[in-house]
């Protein structure tokens, strides 16, 4: 004992020839020496405990009894992790205690010098109680009979004899013997090591045939037993893998993938059939784990996960596949269909109303892994898919004969305002239809060619001749919307359509009805019908990625599921603008910029212009349901305020496009207007209108080409009213004004007026002055104020009053220049004879 003391207790160092001072005796650290016991086997350490007092501290502190039960708990089945946490109390430190602790009934300190400045209470570790050491001794003395009772060969172990009536104890007894194995207690611990290995295969071979007896006899009392036993022997994995795999549905499913498309393509009655039986199955297994699990096995979800994962994901991967391999639409649909029926299961599972309902966060988690694996080509599909068919619909729009409405069937401004607040009422109440009667709603308020194609067939019918231009066009129908098929069909079709919206109500009937018969007379270049129709394609979209959306998927999944969102309105926007409203545009601005005035529209809108502006009241009620849609259904899920957000800088740039398209319309659309109005002035004016002969009356009322020529600029330019922003307007009017002024004074200067006739000019000013009112521009309306001051030459006498009228230069607000006024007093009869007297000192000189 004194050589152990001397050899480990005390570590000394050898004398150097260049030291001859007295050998100085060194301690080995705590830490160290704590460190080294750690790797003796059990045994030994009761004998190094027995070398000092202070060993028999180390030996006693919890740092190394802990690794021991760590080893144990690695692999414990929950039995000594609740015996441990039953009794974890705290009541001291055995090290840096001087009043609590005795040995031998002496004070710690008093048994080791030096206690106070020693580095056992210097080094930084957790207080040690020595309870580590009592809980291990228990384990030990208690499992070491049967530990080491494995040496002998014989047929019964001692384990078995004492706990075989008692399953579950004996799970435990055998799962705490593995650790002690673990922790190398006895020299031969490899040899008992393999038998406590061997032991607990029997055991949990036994176990398991035992649990599947009871399950085929429906004895749940068995069950739990035998599930309790292998839950403490090992967890309980192969009992929960076996209690799945007998379960009839992961190998006796009554439906199959090949089962669905088979009525219709739209046939998914097996598998809407198959997830209402896993549902009630499910709902089943919720009350039926508790009486055979324990509830901390989580076996309900373990269960739930096994049948997403094995006959869920299953099915539904040939079932996509299927599908795809019909259509990229029908796919679409099926995928939207399967997430809707795999949440509504979900939503069972997680109901507080089961005896043994899923956390929400863990149901996610079911849905998470289901789509994991499809979700990137679903998004791929769902947003190339918008994009083509968006396109397809414009392309067969476009290719269509054009239908043409004559000037009677044009919409009047006051109907014309009545239909776009109507339009627009029905089209607010249709997004907020269901989808799936989104298309028959849209069908019906979206159908310009609806009444000529009846009334082409009843045509047909009698034997009449049909123009190329009412003909029916038969198309064929992308399968975004199958319900809005060929136009020969739309007759038979209008019936039902009919009933399926009356059963929304009666005024969303009559409003889109309203809609349907007056559309065509408010398109030639853009379309509504298409419009609505793209509206309709992309919220089928986004109502699917929207249905992804509000699951919740957590991480990229769900950050790929928002751009997708996002995108698909994005392209819509996109295509909407450049590839139809542009292209509408600009072919109105080229047939404004070809266009010739002629006599056949002199009491006429001017077509171009009227389809113009037509055009423009057509591009603002798209604008307007666009932004109804973004307010109703995209905005849900973007945020209005985020400028930054690619949707709304997308929206954005879709508004100045069609700021941009009208703006470079109006430019032609004003030149046409202001030439057709030199036309009627130019061919409509006579020279006896301003110049009578002698003798005649003065006709106290306006000329002809003067009440032409406004008729044609009202009739024109009140169709633009309401069909753009304040701004755009009074821009608008204002060139109109500057224009029309600056041709006026045109035509007026090549006009002859004696005095007779200066009263019908004035007459003319007038009504000119009271049109230029009505646009309500200040700017402009002080030159044709001018106008009306000036008409006041033609019916004065006096050479000199016309001289001093002429050089009045504020009665014309500054507007006229003089050369312009003599330019329109040389438009009097007798200015060859009042000339010299008015521009008498015209050029003379005043030097100051």
């Amino acid at each position: 004992m004194n050589l152990i003391d001397s050899s480990i207790d005390d570590f000394s160092i050898p004398e150097t020839p260049k030291r001859s001072v007295e050998l100085k005796r060194k301690n080995i650290p705590p830490d160290v020496l704590i460190r080294i016991f750690c790797y003796l086997p059990v045994p030994t350490l009761a004998e190094v405990a027995l070398v000092s007092r202070r060993f028999k501290v180390l030996v006693y502190d919890d740092e190394i009894w802990d690794d021991k039960l760590d080893i144990m708990l690695k692999n414990d089945s929950g039995a000594l992790a609740a015996m441990l946490d039953g009794s974890n109390t705290k009541e001291g430190s055995l090290i840096d205690s001087s009043n609590s602790i005795y040995i031998n009934s002496k004070p710690l300190n008093t048994l080791i010098p030096g206690m106070s400045t020693d580095p056992y209470s210097a080094r930084a570790r957790a207080k040690s109680t020595g309870q580590s050491k009592e809980y291990f001794k228990q384990l030990y003395t208690q499992l070491l009979p049967y530990y080491t009772d494995l040496r002998e060969d014989k047929e019964s172990s001692k384990v078995l004899i004492d706990y075989g009536s008692r399953p579950e104890e004996c799970g435990k007894v055998l799962n705490l013997l593995m650790g002690l194995g673990e922790c190398h207690v006895v020299a031969d611990w490899k040899q008992l090591n393999d038998s406590v290995g061997a032991l607990s295969q029997y055991f949990e071979s036994a176990s398991l045939h035992q649990f599947e007896v009871a399950y085929d006899v429906h004895n749940t009392v068995e069950m739990k037993s035998y599930a309790n036993a292998l839950i403490a022997l090992n967890g309980g994995s192969s009992c929960m893998q076996t209690y799945v795999q007998k379960h009839p549905i992961f190998y006796d499913n009554p439906f199959k993938p090949e089962d669905n498309f088979v009525e219709s393509p739209e046939d998914l009655e097996p598998f809407k059939k198959l997830m209402d039986l896993i549902s009630d199955e499910l709902v089943q297994q919720s009350s039926l784990v508790l009486e055979v699990f324990p509830e901390k096995v989580d076996a309900f979800y373990m269960i739930s996960d096994r049948v997403f994962e094995d006959v869920i994901a299953e099915f539904v991967s040939q079932l996509l596949g299927r599908a795809m391999g019909i259509s990229t639409h029908l796919y679409l649909r099926t995928m939207s269909t399967v997430l809707s029926s795999t949440r509504k299961v979900v939503d069972e599972l997680t109901s507080d109303e089961l005896p043994k309902s899923i956390e929400k966060d863990r149901g996610v988690n079911l849905l998470f892994k289901l789509f994991l694996p499809f979700l990137d080509d679903y998004l791929y599909e769902e947003s190339t898919y918008a994009e083509n068919i968006t396109k397809q619909y414009i392309k067969e729009w476009s290719n269509r004969s054009s239908v043409k409405s004559d000037a009677s069937a044009r919409l009047t401004n006051q109907s014309r305002e009545t239909f776009k607040r109507n339009y627009l009422s029905a089209f607010k109440k249709v997004l907020a239809l269901p989808v799936d009667l989104v298309s028959t709603a849209a069908t019906t308020i979206a159908s310009p060619f609806q009444r000529a194609s009846i009334s082409s067939n009843r045509q047909d019918k009698r034997g009449s001749r049909i123009s190329s231009d009412s003909a029916p066009i038969n198309q064929s129908t992308p399968p975004a919307t199958p319900k809005v098929s060929a136009t020969i069909n739309r007759s038979s079709t209008a019936s039902s359509i009919d009933t399926t919206v009356s059963m929304d109500g009666k005024d969303v009937k009559i409003q889109l009805e309203f809609a349907r018969q007056e559309l065509d007379m408010l398109q030639n270049y853009i379309s509504l019908e298409i419009s609505l129709q793209l509206i309709h394609i992309n919220k089928e979209s986004e109502h699917r990625v929207q249905q992804f959306i509000e699951v919740g998927f957590p991480g990229r999944m769900k950050s790929d599921i928002q751009k997708t969102y996002e995108q698909i309105f994005i392209q819509f926007l996109k295509t909407l603008g450049s590839t139809h409203i542009e292209p509408g545009f600009d072919s109105a601005s080229k047939r404004l910029s070809s266009y010739k005035p002629s006599t056949d529209t002199i009491n006429e809108d001017l077509p171009p212009l009227t389809e113009f502006f037509e055009l423009v009241h057509v591009a603002d009620l798209i604008q307007q349901m666009v932004q109804l849609y973004y307010d109703e259904e995209i905005s849900k899920h973007v945020d209005k305020l985020d400028f930054i957000n690619e949707v709304n800088k997308e929206k954005k740039t879709f508004e100045r496009l069609l700021d941009d398209c009208v703006a470079r319309g109006m430019d032609g659309g004003i030149q046409v207007l202001i030439s057709q109005v030199d036309f009627i002035l130019s061919s409509q004016q006579k020279s006896s209108d301003y110049n009578p002969t002698t003798g005649m009356m003065a006709d106290l009322k306006p000329t002809k080409a003067c009440l032409d020529a406004l008729k044609c600029l009202k009739s024109n330019t009140s169709m633009l009213v309401g069909a753009a922003e304040k701004g755009t307007m009074d821009l608008f009017f204002s060139e109109i004004g500057r224009r029309f002024f600056e041709t006026l004074c045109k035509h007026l200067k090549a006009q002859t007026v004696n005095e007779t006739g200066g009263f019908r000019y004035i007459c003319d000013m007038n009504a000119y002055y009271d049109f230029i009112l009505t646009l309500r521009q200040k700017t402009i309306t002080p030159y044709f104020l001018a106008l009306k001051s000036l008409a006041n030459l033609y019916i004065i006498e006096s050479a000199a009053d016309i001289k001093s009228l002429i050089h009045d230069l504020e009665r014309y607000h500054g507007l006229m220049r003089i050369e312009d006024l003599f330019e329109f007093a040389a438009c009097r009869s007798d200015w060859p004879v009042i000339k010299r007297v008015v521009q008498k000192d015209m050029s003379d000189c005043c030097i100051m």
